[in-house]
């Protein structure tokens, strides 16, 4: 197993050689993936063929136990929000015999014929507490025409790139989350439904990441509503002016899809979209894992 490092500013590592049912159970190879993950922001495990879901199963376990999606309502109690390995169908077509009986559920994202396809930056979980650490996907079925990149946004770099004066002020500042956060940031469409109960949590603005101590800008307008102690449009506005920075300034990353590949980011480190350059009815399929994660400071 060998590690290749991204030439440039910002890329994704590539471990190549991986041995899916030997090295996951190695600890040193758990380690190495750790490693290059917490440096690197963004990891690419090239296999050389198709993962079963108990494989991907144990190779997204190398990276710290998975997820298991429940999180608190407002009454006090607990909801499922989601199976721990979730089927990620970003070439979904919705049909309008689909639509009807959905009533007022949304998925949010921007397509309206392929909810599964979200194309605007935004950070998994953070609509619970603690968030997911890491997100793990598997590449099953893509786009034979090509196209369906996953582009990435150093929000290490966006943090660096800020003036002394707003980094200062950003500190303890603590945005609040919502699975549905009400279209608060148009023209992002919000998700609602039976998660709708969750409580509403919140997050530091400034992240410090737990291994490496970098900080980073830490938000995602897809469910954010309001800063916390600000007026609401003051905060709106200043999460707005962040993620304008972020997209303007810091480096990005496209990830161009290869069968098999798993690819694997820190939630404390990037921001991610899909790119939607592809033909509607093409196929768009992943097996997703979130990895377990420590309260944000």
């Amino acid at each position: 197993m060998e590690v290749h490092t991204p030439p440039g500013a910002f890329g994704a590592a590539e471990i190549v050689g991986l041995r899916p049912t030997g090295d996951a159970s190695d600890a040193a190879a758990r380690t190495t993936v750790r490693n290059a993950l917490a440096q690197y922001g963004v990891l690419c495990l090239r296999c050389d063929a198709p993962l079963d879901e108990k494989t991907f199963r144990q190779v997204a376990a190398m990276f710290g136990p998975i997820k298991d999606p429940v999180g608190r309502t407002r009454d006090g109690g607990e909801l499922r929000y989601d199976a721990d390995m979730q089927i990620i169908d970003a070439g979904f077509v919705l049909t309008d015999e689909m639509r009807a009986p959905l009533g007022a559920i949304s998925f949010g994202g921007l397509d309206d014929r392929r909810p599964g396809l979200f194309e605007t930056f935004h950070v998994d979980d953070t609509y619970t507490d603690p968030p997911a650490a890491f997100t793990v996907l598997n590449a099953q079925e893509l786009p034979p025409s090509g196209g369906g990149d996953t582009v990435f946004l150093d929000m290490r770099a966006a943090y660096d790139l800020l003036a002394p004066e707003m980094q200062k002020r950003l500190q303890g500042l603590r945005a609040v989350y919502a699975y549905n956060n009400r279209n608060a940031f148009p023209p992002r469409v919000s998700a609602c439904g039976l998660n709708d109960a969750l409580e509403d949590v919140m997050h530091p603005i400034v992240r410090t990441h737990p291994v490496t101590r970098r900080r980073a800008l830490y938000i995602d307008l897809d469910r954010a509503t309001h800063v916390e102690g600000m007026a609401i449009d003051a905060g709106r506005a200043l999460l707005q002016a962040l993620q304008d920075h972020a997209e303007q300034r810091a480096p990005r990353y496209a990830h161009r899809w290869r069968a098999h590949d798993v690819l694997a980011w820190d939630n404390a480190s990037v921001q991610h979209k899909a790119s939607g350059d592809f033909p509607i009815g093409e196929p768009r399929r992943f097996y997703r894992f979130m990895i377990a994660g420590s309260k944000p400071i």
